[in-house]
């Protein structure tokens, strides 16, 4: 009976009345779901986001701290050169004089080769005779103090021809520029290339300041945010807060630095005490880049922002109760209208309209509606589109990425072919460097001949072989039959690299690559073989990741040829590997075949 009376009651009331006491909780409870829900679903959101850019912001700290670290290796490669060429042009030093001479000219030329890396300090060459040469004004007495310790052993431990070795980062008062700030040093053996005999060691220092600039950089972006870098023995190698240089790290960071894998993101602490952790992996020099930031900061925002939602959420409630009687009949059918055809939409059924039977604002929402499917329905289409033209853009991006060491390295080479007066193959190389970019614009097209093709590996093997003389030597076999067969420009070049990288520099003796191409049915097999140390099931089964979509690729040169094959030809091509460990490698391109008639290629 009393369930009838509040029925009754209910249809007593006037439609003002019901409206408010229907709206109420159905405005308070969500209000309620709102200050409790939103500032999880707002904080775990920003939270994802931060990891995220902070995981992106990190690699880009370790592409700019990897780029120092190779400048300063191709710097000690060049010195390495000049100092060869040095002892090999000196005189007898019988006297005071030309020892000092002598001592000049090395100061002379250690500070000349440092002037294209800006990021390298100093470097000092310590010879088997106890003389130390310095890129700096010689005149420290604290120099001998490299006999008493450690340093030329340490180098020693690799001491093998053209192997670097990195010592820790530490302060020292000798072989170092400024002996108040802690450097970073590359050791480096030097031997007489004729006689086999030890010249002594050179060391390139890195001063600590070069590695803390990038992360005093990154913090401007957010005062909050603490960047440092701890080595292998989770000492603090690099940071901007100097009074924690060469410390270990505080102890609540024990447990995200002891775990494994390139990148890592935690949070930390309880409280207000918690802390958002990202540590990303260098396995070049075991170092470890490490950036927290306190929780409780990252998300004041979002707290400011739940609280002026939930007093908007009030007025809201109190705006809408006070106008709540002022709806009508009138504007309910038309509303209802509308949203049987948008329930149809999110069925999925975007052939649906709205019917306009009023102009006024609920006329107009119809007329919105329908504008709206209907543009909904042209963007479906232009997304469709935009897909196939997304996955071009994203293996033209990787196309594009041709590596700048390449560029300055084969400059190098240049250089250092005029400075010993190698002005043929110095001009050789030169015009190679040249073929070899005319055909990577190749006027903007993304297909060209084979023949064309093989050019341009031929130029980028000889630029190689000048570089790597004891390295590799190359055979090119093209049938003139093929020459005209179309394939994605530098399509050859990722996996010749490949195979002087990982198949004929650890060999220990000259390879070599050969290069050819044959007809199998109605396809084209274009073959990059070595003879190098060759891969486990284990390295090619890593190498042919290109296959699968899920996470990174493990050869991004690979990858964009086997990707840019497949989009330009279809899914049935593509590459694929053979290797042997001790025998060597062989990929393979398969192309669709045609009929062309080709001119013949000199390599």
């Amino acid at each position: 009976m009393r369930g009838d009376s509040l029925v009754k009651w209910f249809g007593r009331l006037q439609i003002r009345n019901k409206i408010i006491l229907i709206f109420i909780p159905l405005i308070i409870f969500p209000l309620l779901a709102l200050g409790l829900l939103s500032g999880q679903m707002f904080s775990r959101s920003m939270i994802e986001k931060a990891k995220y850019n902070f995981k992106d912001e990190s690699k880009l700290i370790m592409q700019q701290i990897d780029t120092i670290v190779k400048n300063t290796e191709s710097s000690a490669n060049i010195i390495t050169t000049d100092i060869h060429r040095m002892y090999a042009e000196r005189p007898l030093l019988s006297s005071t004089v030309e020892q000092t001479r002598f001592r000049n000219l090395m100061q002379s030329q250690l500070s000349i080769d440092l002037i294209i890396f800006p990021d390298v300090d100093s470097a000092v060459f310590v010879d088997t005779e106890g003389q130390i040469y310095s890129s700096y004004a010689y005149g420290n007495s604290n120099e001998q103090k490299v006999f008493t310790s450690d340093m030329l052993e340490k180098a020693k431990e690799k001491g093998s021809y053209g192997v670097n070795r990195w010592l820790p980062i530490e302060q020292r008062d000798y072989l170092v520029s400024d002996p108040a700030v802690p450097v970073l040093t590359l050791s480096k053996v030097v031997y007489n290339l004729k006689t086999g005999n030890l010249i002594g060691t050179l060391f390139v220092n890195v001063k600590e300041d070069a590695l803390s600039a990038f992360l005093e950089t990154a913090r401007e972006t957010s005062s909050d945010k603490k960047y440092f870098i701890v080595d292998g023995t989770q000492r603090t190698v690099s940071t901007p807060d100097k009074s924690k240089l060469l410390l270990k790290p505080e102890d609540r960071l024990n447990g995200s630095l002891r775990k494994t894998g390139s990148s890592v993101s935690e949070i930390i602490g309880r409280g207000s005490g918690r802390e958002l952790v990202t540590v990303t992996y260098y396995d070049k020099l075991n170092w470890k880049l490490v950036n927290t930031i306190s929780l409780q900061k990252l998300t004041a925002d979002i707290h400011r922002n739940i609280t002026l939602t939930i007093f908007v959420g009030i007025g809201c409630l109190l705006l809408s109760l006070l106008f709540a009687g002022k709806l009508s009949q009138i504007i309910v059918n038309p509303l209802l209208q509308v949203t049987k055809a948008m329930r149809k939409v999110r069925e999925g059924d975007l052939n649906v309209t709205s019917p306009v039977t009023t102009e006024d604002e609920t006329g107009l929402i119809s007329t919105v509606f329908n504008s709206m499917v209907g543009r909904i329905q042209e963007l479906m289409r232009t997304i469709t589109n935009e897909q196939v033209r997304k996955r071009e853009y994203e293996l033209a991006l990787i196309h594009a990425q041709i590596k700048p060491h390449f560029l300055y390295n084969t400059l190098d080479t240049i250089y250092v072919l005029n400075d010993l007066e190698l002005n043929e193959a110095a001009r050789d190389t030169t015009k190679a460097l040249a073929d070899f970019y005319r055909v990577v614009l190749s006027k903007g097209n993304e297909v060209i001949p084979l023949s064309e093709e093989v050019s341009n590996a031929a130029d980028y093997l000889a630029i190689m072989q000048v570089r790597n003389p004891d390295v590799l030597r190359y055979e090119i076999n093209i049938p003139k039959s093929l020459e005209g067969v179309k394939v994605p420009k530098l399509s050859l070049q990722p996996l010749i690299e490949n195979a002087i990288y990982h198949g004929l520099k650890t060999k220990g003796s000259q390879g070599l690559i050969s290069i050819e191409a044959y007809t199998h049915g109605r396809e084209v097999i274009i073959t990059v073989e070595d003879n190098g140390v060759g891969m486990s099931e284990e390295q090619v089964s890593r190498i042919v990741e290109y296959r699968s979509r899920e996470g990174k690729p493990a050869s991004i040169g690979i990858y964009s040829v086997h990707e840019r094959i497949k989009l330009y030809f279809g899914e049935p091509y593509g590459l694929s590997v053979e290797s042997r460990l001790g025998k060597g490698t062989v990929m393979k391109m398969t192309i669709p075949g045609t009929e062309v008639q080709g001119g013949s290629i000199d390599v």
